[in-house]
């Protein structure tokens, strides 16, 4: 379950928002710390340093009451702080910083001891000294400065007095550490106890700005369920999702007319395939009535034979404009066309020299990328129709030009032409124009050329030939050109 769990956007964001912020909050709380403990630190320096300064000044005007802790200089300082405030802490701060509580009244804020030596070491007068704590020679070192005992346990400051004497005032470092640990304390159970809310933050956040992604989920399920007219609501989508939300309706939009399509296409094959079958019946129904003479078998079965081509015809031509629409653009590779359309010119020879058309074939070499056998398809296709749309005796030229930096191959006949209200029709499926002169074919041969022409990044276009007939344009996309240093060759067909 808990792999399953962090597979959720809204456990990995509360995760990673709550490791940020806990990082964050770390180095933050790491950078304060060590400036509070060096604060600390400086502190206890100017206390010392003004212990030792109040020392040295006693000494010479006050000798009578040098180290006697209870005097107060005739009035002149002030009680501990402690035990003249009337503050006292709060619950909230006694539970955040327990040492708060547990103040001893009795004990110096500040602990400090004193002592004064001759320069030879002799004892004259000392203060609370620490056990074990006595003279060293290294102190005549040390004079007018603050130091660290080698241990760390004690802070000096030592500086020359009177009648050739060494003042030497000191503090225990416990409390600096005891402080330290406090505030790590404090640090790590603040940073502990916070880390809970902020990944209940991270996750209501997260929540709350998925809520829209929630709404196109209900959409899609809309839309799963049969409603396809259903889109995903863009006026009240966040910014930063109007883009996804567009592009997902765009593509439903695509979808949805893909449906469409299909579901006519389907129709159509169904009522192209429909048409023989029920031919065929008729034709052996028929035939079955009464007892028929060989040549009405004959001509019957001429008959069934006929209709049995035209379904083959039409498997064939939906089988070829299957296969145009899973060409890949990695499986293009550069050929000459120059062959491929003598191929096609070649395989429609014989239906140009039954209507005596001629054929005239002006291309030159050219190199372009495509898979022959489609491409071949192609030029069959625009040259038939264009045969069996001129005139007896007419004449069909096919060659190539460039457009706007485009390979075009054009196929111009001088036949009668194709209607206006025909025109914007001409690729789609099995449409056959009425007032074209349309030879009774399925009415996929342009939409099979157009494609296979758009797998090859290309196009087929119909333009009016000048004084009549009709011009079939197969336009192909720029060739890259090849690297320095690199050969290229098309390949054969």
């Amino acid at each position: 379950m808990p792999s399953l769990s962090f597979r959720s956007l809204r456990w990995r964001f509360a995760f990673w928002f709550g490791l940020f912020i806990l990082a964050l909050a770390v180095g933050a709380r790491t950078f304060q710390f060590r400036v509070a403990v060096e604060l600390l630190a400086r502190e206890i320096d100017a206390q010392l340093w003004a212990r030792l300064g109040a020392l040295k000044v006693q000494q010479r005007f006050a000798p009578e009451t040098l180290l006697d802790p209870t005097l107060r200089l005739g009035g002149l300082l002030l009680p501990d702080i402690r035990t003249a405030t009337d503050w006292k802490p709060s619950g909230v701060l006694r539970a955040i910083m327990p040492t708060v509580s547990h103040t001893d009244l009795h004990e110096p804020v500040f602990p400090w001891f004193a002592g004064i030596w001759q320069q030879d070491g002799t004892t004259i007068d000392t203060l609370r000294l620490p056990p074990g704590f006595s003279w060293e020679p290294g102190w005549h070192d040390h004079t007018d400065r603050l130091w660290t005992q080698a241990d760390g346990q004690l802070r000096l400051a030592a500086t020359t007095g009177q009648n050739n004497t060494l003042l030497l005032v000191g503090t225990p470092l416990a409390p600096l550490h005891a402080a330290e640990r406090q505030a790590i304390f404090f640090y790590c159970w603040t940073l502990a106890a916070a880390s809970v809310p902020g990944l209940l933050v991270g996750w209501l956040l997260l929540t709350r700005m998925l809520k829209p992604l929630g709404g196109i989920t209900q959409t899609a399920e809309r839309i799963r369920q049969g409603y396809f007219n259903e889109r995903i609501d863009v006026s009240a989508a966040d910014s930063e999702l109007v883009g996804m939300a567009e592009t997902i309706n765009s593509m439903l939009d695509r979808l949805d007319s893909i449906r469409i399509k299909q579901s006519r296409f389907n129709a159509d094959v169904a009522h192209q395939v429909l048409s023989p079958v029920h031919g065929i019946l008729l034709q052996t129904e028929v035939a079955m009535q009464r007892p028929r003479t060989s040549v009405e078998l004959t001509q019957t079965v001429a008959s069934v034979r006929d209709l049995a081509g035209r379904i083959q015809s039409l498997c064939e031509s939906l089988l070829t404009y299957s296969q145009t629409l899973a060409v890949s653009p990695g499986h293009l590779k550069q050929v000459d066309l120059d062959p491929i359309i003598d191929a096609a010119v070649e395989q429609v020879t014989p239906l140009a020299t039954e209507r005596s058309v001629t054929i005239v074939n002006e291309t030159t070499a050219t190199v372009v990328r495509g898979l022959p056998e489609l491409l071949r398809q192609v030029f069959v296709n625009l040259l038939g129709n264009a045969i069996a749309h001129s005139p007896a005796a007419g004449t069909v030229s096919i060659d190539i030009h460039d457009h706007e930096g485009r390979c075009c191959v054009r196929v111009i006949d001088h036949g009668s032409g194709v209607c206006a209200t025909d025109a914007p029709h001409l690729f789609e499926r099995f449409f056959r124009g009425e007032g074209s002169g349309s030879s009774g074919g399925h009415g996929l041969g342009l939409a099979i050329c157009q494609s296979i022409m758009q797998s090859h990044g290309g196009d087929v276009v119909h333009r009016p030939t000048p004084g009549g007939g009709a011009t079939f344009e197969a336009r192909f996309p720029p060739v890259a050109a090849p690297e320095a240093g690199a050969r290229s060759h098309a390949d054969p067909v």
